[in-house]
């Protein structure tokens, strides 16, 4: 029931995010501007998404141990991002997680935590990208605060995991005194049975500090955040060419300040691939801060989407082919980490 109602409430942001973001819209003018579009650049903006998923891979794999070849690295991460894009629940992280752990390289809980401490430096590069480019973008005043609560959050969340990958211990005591309430709350002829389980999920949740054993090093961590750094450069070149090749006069700041609206409001919770919450977003990134014409903006937002989405899309197919797996069972095993470690 829970999960229809999750697809139902996703559903339904999407649909009145779309409408946002088509109102008032001449498709004529649409169609104007696909027909004078410069798709040459087409071809640097897949160069760069390769190299963005490159990079993404290579951090990943510091994170994940030399035991993980950089291939397997790179054709899971596309697995994650095909997950994600067609699939609801947003399951692409935990089905990264599920797919590294299933040859027993690294467990399931350890890629987990590797996948926490990515969403925590992605947000804190988002949060330090949307400082530099603000003050200079007029209107960003909202922008601004989400970007403070974000990067408030992110900061506290960097704290935490560098203090649990030097005390592992204390969140294992954490872990085991939470686990401690559900066995003495239970009724007396199920205390057994609970007690087993929580002594299961200690042991499995264990395996999530073994993913922040990197962050000890500091030759490491420049290394996790240079390829960081190196990822979201790429994205902001490839909204950059895009950008250009779908408005006919692209302001210089657009495309770092719609990758940072874009990435505080992925968010938001919408159906798979973020249609609609992503095109509202984009069309409004473009029209109020820059001034830049709705039909443009909305050509050129239904278009980046469209691009990225196929082209992930086929690398994610790529990528189940090598791993010998399909979407359905990479989708059951992501759900039922989801509930149960």
């Amino acid at each position: 029931m829970k999960k229809r109602w999750q697809t139902i409430v996703g559903l339904a942001i999407s649909v009145i995010a779309l409408v946002l973001a088509l109102v008032g819209i001449d498709l004529k003018e649409v169609v104007a501007a696909l027909a004078r579009a410069d798709y040459w650049y087409l071809i640097p903006s897949a160069v760069l998404t390769v190299v963005y998923l490159l990079a993404r891979a290579v951090r990943w794999r510091l994170l994940l141990g030399p035991q993980v070849s950089l291939a397997r690295s790179f054709w899971v991460t596309n697995i994650g991002y095909l997950v994600s894009n067609v699939l609801p629940f947003r399951l692409g992280d935990p089905a990264r997680a599920v797919v590294i752990g299933r040859t027993g390289e690294v467990s399931i809980a350890a890629a987990l935590s590797t996948v926490v401490v990515e969403r925590v430096l992605d947000m804190l590069i988002v949060v330090a990208i949307l400082g530099i480019v603000a003050p200079f973008v007029a209107g960003a005043g909202e922008a601004i605060s989400a970007g403070i609560v974000a990067g408030a959050a992110a900061v506290a969340a960097t704290v935490m995991l560098v203090f649990l990958a030097f005390h592992p211990e204390w969140g294992q005591r954490a872990i085991r005194w939470g686990l401690g309430w559900l066995e003495r709350w239970a009724p007396e002829d199920k205390k057994e049975r609970v007690r087993v389980r929580t002594e299961r999920w200690a042991r499995a949740l264990d395996g999530l500090f073994e993913g922040l054993a990197p962050l000890r090093s500091g030759g490491l961590g420049l290394g996790i955040l240079f390829w960081s750094v190196v990822a979201w450069l790429c994205v902001v070149l490839f909204y950059w060419t895009l950008l250009r090749a779908f408005l006919t006069r692209p302001p210089f700041l657009a495309a770092p300040f719609l990758v940072c609206v874009l990435g505080l409001g992925m968010a938001i919770p919408s159906s798979p691939g973020a249609v609609g919450v992503y095109h509202a977003i984009a069309r409004y990134g473009l029209t109020i801060p820059f001034g830049v014409p709705a039909e443009e903006a909305v050509t050129a937002a239904f278009a980046i989407h469209a691009f990225q989405y196929i082209l992930v899309a086929v690398l994610g197919l790529i990528g189940l082919a090598q791993e010998s797996l399909t979407l359905g069972s990479i989708a059951r095993s992501a759900e039922t980490l989801s509930h149960n470690p």
